[in-house]
């Protein structure tokens, strides 16, 4: 009788087996090298123990599937997805398999494939999703070009998962492509390894256009030198006319006429309520050469709610944070005047969404509020008007049908035209992340809603400016010929000024891919002749919306990568700074950035200090009989404060051998100290000072020198 059991329980397992296959050399392969390296455990298979039953078992639609053999690769086995045209959506082609072992809850699991493209740049969206509900493990849309690469995707498991309860695969609906697939896998090595220890191999430096002599480069660059820079001449010219040859100028660039930016909070600067003053000192001195942000945006204070509720300051702090950034010369975005989702308003307005004169008299309200406010009003170079108005659509289904709002959408219309009662001057924008932050491109259906929408409220005789384009870009970052392709769309279509809102980038991206992918994105953009500035969302770690990791400062405020790469190119590569000495007619002319300009000279026995703005080509003429070869160093160079930021103790060095006379002060005009000297160093002990901002005053001979340090 056992015997007979025996032989039922073997038949049993036999056919239960059937068609399986035992681990095959990839899987074994692949175990070992992940031990050898990584020195993981063995972990358990997710799916099956061979490539011909993971590949036998994949399911598809929207597409056709085939395997064959493949050679010279880690495996053995591919599968070739050919979708034959354009979905509606990404998932309207896909291609899946499920979980054959149990998963748990804190599992952390390794997935691991080779994927490539036939015939040119493919697209797909990677995925582990519950098979019914979609809720995602895993999510990343992957550019994929015709080179073999391997994938190492580490997650930790959100749910359990029994048998077939995941779903792993990929969503292919972008475009028509031939995709081509290996090796697909996945381990799971439960929870007594950390998930950091897993490797993670996501590939995503090779974005579109990564490559160093990819052909978009060049044409940006002939972009960049026509539309961002103009001819300076300089003539000298004696009292009766005659050239002087030889005479020297120095041309120091002060600022760009692009606008180069972030958000940033107001509570942080300006003497208010959490005032960070390293935070405030970056603003102005990002690479410690005494370059700053010429515009910012406020990330939240200017939305509807923020200015009613006070979320982080009151209405006099925002109009003094705006005052302070305006004395040190930087241009302010508004955002938002309206953000037409219930989610986004205030809760009385959303509640009274069905009730139209109860909006329209709240919208009016506002805008009259906020526009006229004593140091806002006129202060505020653009206004994002609308906000996000494809996906924040609440207003518009509220209105529609009412009468006179045949679609709901002329409500929007509305606040541009009342807006611009309120505020005559000051530029009108919408603002939105469908395009760009979300990979789409035209022919998918936000894009083109989006586009059409603009043309909406064009057609209702609105004054708008320009786009905001926010850049949210995702892990994979969005091809740059892809994104100048968009911004050649909207600005074929519509012929409006553009910017980069809200650029950020995940966290888990390498800084140095984030580095890199910065480089490209600040090229394309000063490129592009819509694009009149970019704005970082945040840029520091210890105060971020979403994405710390990828900003130009880490948590400790030590410079990351992108720092580096966004401040040479802003202040080296994109920053004109020479001394011109004129020929023998008296005439020197170079190409140089459009921008504010300092012009230092000696005119007889006068250093002559002028600001001009090069925006069109310009002639800057000098009559001076006795104009030097040379200009006298700046006694500035020759003052150093350290240590900046201070703590302790502050040491002032002036090397000079005339008497001066120093004074310290604070942002509110206090004097510190006031000392009388000659060349010598000074240590001051500033413990007791409160933190903040300080200004050093130089004065000598009649003249006055400045340096900035910080107390933290």
């Amino acid at each position: 009788m056992k015997k007979i059991l025996f032989n039922i329980i073997l038949l049993h397992l036999a056919i239960c087996m059937a068609g399986l296959q035992a681990q095959d050399a990839y899987h074994t392969q692949l175990q070992t090298d992940l031990q050898a390296t990584y020195g993981l455990p063995a972990g358990n298979w997710v799916f099956y123990t061979n490539e011909s039953d993971i590949m036998g078992n994949f399911t598809h639609y929207g597409s056709s599937y085939a395997i064959s053999d493949v050679t010279g690769q880690d495996f053995v086995k591919k599968g070739r997805i050919t979708v034959s045209s354009v979905g509606a959506n990404p998932f309207s082609s896909g291609w899946s398999i499920r979980n054959q072992a149990n998963i748990q809850t804190g599992d952390r699991v390794l997935l691991t494939f080779f994927i490539r493209s036939e015939g040119g740049q493919g697209k797909v969206n990677l995925f582990a999703q519950h098979p019914t509900n979609y809720e995602k493990e895993i999510f990343f849309t992957l550019p994929v070009d015709t080179v073999w690469r391997q994938y190492f995707i580490p997650f930790e498991s959100q749910k359990t998962y029994l048998l077939n309860g995941l779903e792993f695969g990929l969503h292919l609906g972008y475009q028509a492509q031939v995709i081509e697939i290996g090796g697909f896998t996945a381990l799971n090595y439960q929870q007594s390894t950390p998930l950091a220890s897993l490797p993670s191999q996501i590939n995503n430096e090779f974005y579109g256009g990564w490559e160093a002599n990819a052909p978009w480069r060049a044409e940006a660059a002939i972009r960049i030198d026509s539309l961002r820079k103009r001819n300076f001449r300089l003539e000298i010219k004696d009292s009766n006319g005659q050239p002087i040859s030889n005479g020297t100028v120095s041309l120091n660039m002060l600022q760009h006429e692009f606008a180069w930016g972030s958000a940033i909070t107001a509570n942080k600067i300006a003497g208010n309520n959490a005032q960070n003053v390293i935070y405030e000192n970056k603003i102005l001195n990002l690479d410690g050469e005494g370059h700053g942000f010429n515009w910012v945006v406020f990330e939240n204070d200017m939305k509807w709610p923020a200015w009613e509720s006070g979320w982080f300051v009151t209405k006099p702090e925002l109009a003094n944070a705006v005052s302070w950034l305006r004395s040190h010369d930087i241009t302010i975005r508004g955002h938002t005047l309206v953000w037409p989702g219930a989610d986004n308003l205030p809760n009385d307005v959303a509640s009274n969404l069905n009730d139209p004169a109860y909006v329209k008299n709240r919208i009016n309200g506002h805008l009259n509020s906020i526009l006229n406010y004593p140091g806002i009003k006129g202060e505020v170079e653009e206004w994002d008007v609308l906000n996000e108005i494809i996906t924040n659509n609440s207003m518009e289904n509220a209105f529609k049908g009412k009468p006179g709002y045949p679609t709901g959408r002329e409500i929007l219309a509305e606040i541009f035209q009342q807006v611009r009662v309120e505020d005559s001057l000051t530029g009108l924008w919408i603002n939105d992340y469908i395009t760009l932050s979300q990979q789409q491109e035209a022919g998918a259906p936000q894009y083109d809603s989006l586009k059409a929408f603009i043309q909406e409220l064009l057609d209702a005789g609105v004054d708008m400016e320009g786009i905001g384009f926010q850049c949210h870009i995702g892990g994979f970052p969005n091809g740059i010929p892809t994104v100048l392709q968009t911004w050649d769309d909207f600005h074929q279509a519509f012929g409006l000024k553009a910017k980069v809102t809200e650029f950020d980038m995940p966290s888990f991206v390498d800084e140095t891919v984030a580095a890199t992918y910065l480089r490209d994105f600040l090229t394309a953009t000063f490129s592009h002749p819509s694009m009149d500035g970019f704005l970082f969302w945040n840029f520091w770690d210890g105060s971020t919306w979403l994405n710390a990791g990828t900003n130009l400062f880490r948590q400790d405020w030590s410079a990351t990568p992108a720092a580096d790469t966004f401040s040479h190119y802003l202040f080296t590569e994109w920053w004109t700074e020479e001394e011109l000495t004129t020929d023998q007619n008296g005439i020197q002319e170079i190409r140089a950035f459009k921008g504010k300009y300092e012009i230092v000279y000696q005119c007889e026995n006068s250093v002559v200090r002028d600001t001009i703005f090069l925006s069109d080509d310009l002639t800057y003429t000098i009559s001076c009989d006795n104009i030097t070869t040379s200009v006298p160093e700046d006694l500035e160079s020759r003052i150093n404060v350290y240590p900046n930021p201070a703590r302790h103790q502050l040491h002032i060095e002036l090397e000079m051998a005339q008497q001066a006379r120093l004074l310290v002060i604070d942002l509110h005009g206090k004097s510190m100290i006031t000392s009388h000297f000659t060349g010598q160093t000074l240590q001051v002990s500033v413990a007791d000072w409160p933190r903040g901002m300080y200004v050093l005053l130089i004065e000598t001979e009649g003249r006055q020198y400045q340096k900035r340090f910080v107390l933290e």
